[in-house]
């Protein structure tokens, strides 16, 4: 048994598949590429690097780097040949991806692509590395237009993914994740974890905290500094919910669809329309929740936006 498993069997059952599903992705012989999606502080590079560190005999896993997307605006082959060479034997994970402007995506597109050996390279297929990359973008704004991703670029970097879920997907392991937050901090004084209330709290307003981890570090260091002020505890969470509501929360990230219909100047007009119906059709079931109840407000028959 991989040490792992025992660090899983801790986690949530949406999160333990998750991170299961990345670790068959991560030692899968082929080394094909990864994209590994959820909101900011689910766990995408955590994992990346706990598999790393307690998953042993994996091949071509020696060590990471990881770099953003938008620092490679400027990267020539050559730098990318660079890079390549640098994390050889290696993890390389590019955050962001759909921050990668349309020139790196293709200058990057050639070398991603393997031999039958499974080596990456430009000039030459000569790298063993496993390439992850990582979006905090719905995968449909990723896959279905162009406005991010290349439809090229996203088949090639999709041949694996794993989705890490929020706490709107599964909030069971909140309470736990606290506690991991609040022992990652090592408080010298005052550092008995807090009580059923703040649990109580946490589990009921999970959906609220889209920075996940890190909103609950925040929680956590603030609840400590009201301890060190003096505050009765009975008198803390009131003022870390302010807090949390007014100052510090982390922002909520739309990475859904947007009603943006992208034309696709290589398509005919037909073609076009084709996809923008069919656009159209999932754009009302999102916005209305059905195509029943969009047809009223859009006065189209659900019956005819059904065969689009």
């Amino acid at each position: 048994m991989n040490k792992i498993d025992k660090i899983i069997k801790a986690e949530g059952n949406q999160r333990s598949d998750a991170i299961r599903k990345l670790m068959s992705y991560l030692i899968n012989p082929g080394r094909f590429s990864i994209l590994v999606l959820g909101l900011r502080g689910t766990g995408k590079s955590h994992w990346i690097k706990e598999i790393q560190k307690n998953v042993d005999n994996i091949d071509c896993f020696t060590k990471t780097k990881t770099i953003n997307s938008a620092l490679t605006e400027n990267f020539k082959i050559e730098q990318w040949e660079r890079l390549f060479e640098e994390i050889d034997n290696g993890v390389l994970v590019i955050d962001d991806v759909e921050k990668l402007t349309v020139n790196s995506q293709n200058r990057l597109f050639e070398g991603i692509s393997t031999d039958s050996h499974g080596n990456f390279g430009f000039n030459e297929k000569k790298y063993k590395i496993r390439i992850v990359f990582t979006s905090t973008y719905d995968i449909k704004s990723l896959r279905d237009t162009e406005e991010y991703l290349q439809h090229k670029f996203f088949d090639r970097i999709s041949q694996f993914v794993v989705k890490f879920p929020s706490y709107k997907d599964a909030n069971s392991t909140v309470w736990r994740d606290f506690t991991k937050s609040w022992n990652k901090m090592n408080f010298e004084d005052k550092n008995q974890l807090p009580g059923n209330e703040l649990q109580t709290w946490l589990e009921k307003h999970s959906h609220e905290f889209h920075g996940h981890f890190r909103d609950l570090d925040k929680i956590a260091v603030n609840w400590h500094n009201y301890r060190l002020q003096g505050i009765e505890e009975t008198e803390i969470l009131s003022k870390v919910r302010i807090d949390f509501s007014e100052l510090y929360h982390y922002p909520e990230h739309r990475t859904e669809l947007s009603d943006t219909f992208h034309i696709d100047k290589s398509l005919k007009y037909d073609d076009n329309l084709k996809k923008f119906k069919k656009f159209y059709k999932e754009w009302a079931k999102i916005e209305f929740g059905s195509l029943k109840k969009a047809e009223k407000t859009v006065d189209v028959c659900s019956r005819t936006m059904e065969r689009w």
